[in-house]
């Protein structure tokens, strides 16, 4: 099984963005690595001890186990661990229901063990694998019978606590690390930004886009694009990074140091990106379409502690057909 990608989107259809660079991972092909090996492209040291550990270009928590960065030392490895783990909270409930292998190659709980909302996979006796919801979950309370005859249920999700700052962190940080070196000049603000751990900077607002296809066991792959702005001087963000694991896709202008300067403030949510991914076989015949559509918008610029934004999942399920869907209620 291989996975290729594709855009569908109105703003690459209309010749305002060209693709600048993309970079993939899944099951079934080997390692891709990134950057020139010994030479920090963060911090710049070029010490050789400071590269002993693997460094991977998007979280592993996420269910990256093939893009590895060589460009990143150990001292910026382990900061940049922080802004992950708060991005890996964040999606949460995505990570759990998807069944998504991070770390150890363990999938993720959500919600604490003795909380009143629990969700988790756990495996039978024979190994198979399900989705338990556990504890304070009531099935009566929350279950019921639509029009359509589908049984349609819906089940609280644990307000796992993250740190919205830092979860947009971890997202600026894969996309500087895809950025070629003609580029490097124009995000010294935005590397600066990302080193420092008192964070001073007064962002009111630091707009990111999320948007999920299929909720559920999610293929195992990630993929991160850098979109370029054709016209010099045209009025829409310079470069757009999208990252996609598995069920869940983001997108967030790159900030750039001086290249938006000429653009007036647009409003929340004025730009989005319709991501799909083609997943086919060895032979590049298509088996299926995963279509994030289009994304939903949060301001992550807060550095108070919040609980993460799905407040609800409801599954629909035909009893007939033994098919279902989950849908995500954000806060």
């Amino acid at each position: 099984m291989t996975y290729s990608f594709s855009r569908i989107d109105g703003l690459l259809l209309e010749g305002r963005y060209e693709l600048l660079r993309e970079i993939k991972g899944s099951t079934g092909a080997g390692r891709v690595k990134i950057g020139r090996m010994l030479e920090c492209r963060y911090c710049s040291t070029r010490r050789a001890n400071q590269f002993r550990k693997i460094a991977h270009t998007f979280p592993e928590a996420l269910g990256n186990k093939w893009v590895i960065s060589l460009d990143e030392c150990d001292q910026c490895n382990q900061l940049f661990s922080l802004y992950e783990g708060a991005l890996a909270n964040a999606v949460s409930p995505f990570l759990t229901l998807g069944g998504v292998r991070g770390k150890g190659n363990k999938t993720r709980q959500t919600g604490r063990t003795a909380g009143n909302e629990v969700l988790e996979q756990r495996r039978t006796e024979t190994g198979r694998q399900f989705l338990a919801v556990a504890n304070g979950y009531n099935l009566n309370s929350f279950a019921s019978v639509n029009s359509n005859g589908n049984f349609e249920i819906k089940i609280p999700i644990a307000g796992v606590p993250f740190v919205p700052r830092l979860a947009y962190k971890a997202l600026a940080k894969m996309g500087y690390a895809l950025l070629p070196d003609d580029e490097l000049q124009n995000y010294q603000k935005l590397k600066a930004w990302l080193l420092d751990t008192n964070d001073r900077v007064d962002f009111p607002v630091l707009e990111c886009g999320m948007s999920f296809a299929s909720i559920g066991h999610a293929p195992p792959f990630v993929a991160g694009c850098l979109l370029r702005r054709v016209a010099a001087k045209g009025m829409h963000p310079h470069i757009i990074f999208i990252f996609c694991a598995g069920s869940i896709c983001f997108q967030l202008d790159l900030l750039s140091d001086h290249l938006e300067d000429h653009i007036p403030p647009v409003p929340c949510g004025a730009i989005g990106i319709n991501y799909s991914v083609i997943i086919g076989d060895d032979k590049g015949e298509r088996l299926l379409t995963f279509d994030y559509g289009m994304p939903i918008h949060i301001n992550w610029a807060s550095q108070a502690s919040t609980p993460q934004p799905v407040e609800t999942m409801i599954l629909n399920f035909n009893p007939q057909t033994l098919k279902g869907e989950f849908t995500p209620v954000f806060r």
